[in-house]
């Protein structure tokens, strides 16, 4: 016997098959743990954490102060009014006040006229008087 009698004789044709489906299968397997190495990869790099989202009500930003409120124009420009004399001209304390950079010094300086904590004397001249809560 030779040739495809033999191999037919001796159950070549399926074991032939068989090795086949052998080496396909192992390839096939191959390839899939190959194509999916990184995962597991990744796994035994570091394990993932779990993330906590916290979810924060916005704040709203603080209102700027204003420049009219009579507490507040008096809170800033009363340490300029202690440099001065104890009766000054108004000129000098505008020019204090855009020395330290305050903002709006023409609008305090007006609410504290209003209010009467700045008493005109004449002439240009200005005098600094204490509310009674503050003394």
């Amino acid at each position: 016997m030779i040739g495809f009698e033999a191999i037919t004789h001796h159950n070549g044709w399926v074991t032939a098959a068989t090795g086949a489906c052998i080496v396909f299968s192992g390839l096939a397997t191959l390839s899939l743990i190959i194509s999916q190495l990184h995962k597991f990869v990744a796994l035994l790099d570091r394990p993932p954490k779990a993330q906590v989202v916290v979810a924060l009500a916005p704040q709203p930003p603080p209102r700027p102060e204003c420049p009219l409120d009579h507490a507040v124009a008096v809170e800033r420009l009363q340490p300029l009014i202690e440099e001065l004399e104890l009766e000054f001209d108004l000129a000098e304390l505008y020019a204090l006040a855009k020395k330290y950079h305050l903002p709006h010094p023409h609008l305090s300086i007006r609410c504290l006229l209003n209010a009467g904590t700045l008493q005109p004397l004449g002439d240009g001249v200005f005098r600094f008087v204490k509310a009674a809560k503050d003394i």
